[in-house]
């Protein structure tokens, strides 16, 4: 929680520090933007926490909304656009690659996730904390055209920044009427992104832990999705002469 404070409370301060300055407000959401969506190295982008705290600013008159929503738009674009074009170059080889190889389980459910939903994964997954930073270069690995990507990419990146911006300027306008900080409510936000990305990975895990209080219908659950052992061969007989 602590941590959560301090990373909201330095983004406010680069926030209002540049909002003075239009042109520099832009070039830093374009380059967030493109840098959240960017394959693996979004995982490390506070995208999120950003838009909300740049909608608040709109909100409250000290940066104007359209040039920075395009420039939200067009960074999504790109971002993505590169995250294509590396799964593309790389095939299955980036599972080989540094810093690639050390995310091969993320890789690994992008791209189950990926083959579930086909095209659709593209708009979904912006929405997804952790699937975002993969579902663009699982595409280009395994070989969507480049046309239908780009055509869902530039679609679903306008409803993205707009599911971004937005919030943070309705909740900048309550929370000023109300006497309340954006920063709070960006903060419990941020938990419960935290807590619902958690959820979403690791559901069958958590309610496995259930499972010994729910009885039969518990005992049917484990025996549909826990793994079973490795069962260890038996040791051979030593059957060489003494």
């Amino acid at each position: 929680m602590g941590l959560l404070t301090q990373i909201t409370t330095y983004l406010e301060q680069i926030l209002n520090g540049i909002a003075g300055n239009l042109w520099l407000s832009v070039l830093f959401i374009f380059l967030v933007c493109i840098g959240e969506a960017v394959f693996i190295a979004g995982l490390l982008v506070p995208s999120l926490p950003i838009l909300l705290l740049t909608g608040g600013l709109i909100a409250a008159g000290k940066l104007p909304f359209w040039p920075i929503y395009f420039a939200a738009v067009l960074g999504a674009v790109i971002g993505d656009a590169i995250s294509y074009w590396i799964g593309h170059a790389f095939k299955h080889t980036i599972k080989t690659i540094w810093p690639f190889r050390n995310y091969l389980h993320l890789i690994e459910q992008g791209e189950v996730f990926f083959q579930k939903h086909g095209g659709a994964a593209i708009f979904i997954g912006r929405f997804i904390t952790g699937v975002k930073a993969v579902i663009p270069g699982i595409a280009g690995m395994l070989g969507m055209s480049w046309r239908h990507f780009t055509f869902i990419n530039i679609i679903s990146a306008f409803v993205w920044a707009a599911a971004h911006i937005l919030p943070g300027m309705l909740l900048g306008e309550y929370l000023k009427s109300i006497g309340l900080s954006l920063e709070l409510v960006i903060l419990v936000g941020s938990v419960v992104l935290v807590a619902l990305a958690i959820l979403v990975h690791y559901w069958k895990r958590i309610v496995l832990l259930f499972t010994p209080f729910l009885g039969d219908f518990g005992k049917s659950l484990e025996a549909r999705w826990k793994k079973p052992k490795p069962v260890k061969p038996a040791p051979q007989p030593d059957t060489t002469a003494s």
